[in-house]
């Protein structure tokens, strides 16, 4: 795996996000064998998923077991600019990269939401499958007047 996939697949990721397209962007995860779950919780999710149903219910919402689901998608995000704070950076034993930064996240009407993200890639059957997405949103201290 390279730098370059690495980049490509965010990059694929953000497509799909405006894209609205749950499907793809779902396939971009590995969900991996129940004892090596992918780590999922993103952005504003209020719980951990190991799982794709988990995952699906975060980007479109509607499942009674995620009743806090509202579907990121939905918000209708019309383009995600990655600001890597380190460029990918290659793991331990050079099995795959990690990276860490800020996104963001802007509606239709211009508004934008700022996020702080870590991702971790890895290769399988010539794909760039993403292992571990946990974000949240960046906290900006109070101003003191």
């Amino acid at each position: 795996m390279t730098k370059a996939e690495v980049v490509a697949a965010q990059r694929a990721w953000a497509r799909y996000v405006t894209e609205q397209d749950v499907d793809r962007l779902l396939e971009l995860y590995d969900f991996g064998a129940p004892d090596e779950p992918v780590l999922f919780k993103p952005t504003l999710a209020d719980v951990i998923r190991l799982d794709r149903d988990g995952a699906r219910s975060y980007f479109v919402g509607g499942d009674p077991n995620y009743p806090n689901d509202h579907g990121f998608l939905n918000r209708g995000w019309k383009q995600v600019e990655f600001q890597s704070a380190a460029g990918p950076i290659l793991k331990a034993g050079g099995l795959g990269y990690k990276d860490m930064g800020h996104y963001t996240f802007i509606d239709g009407d211009g508004n934008a939401t700022r996020a702080d993200y870590t991702f971790a890639y890895h290769k399988l059957d010539g794909r760039v499958l993403i292992s571990l997405h946990h974000s949240s949103l960046t906290w900006f201290p109070p101003v003191e007047d």
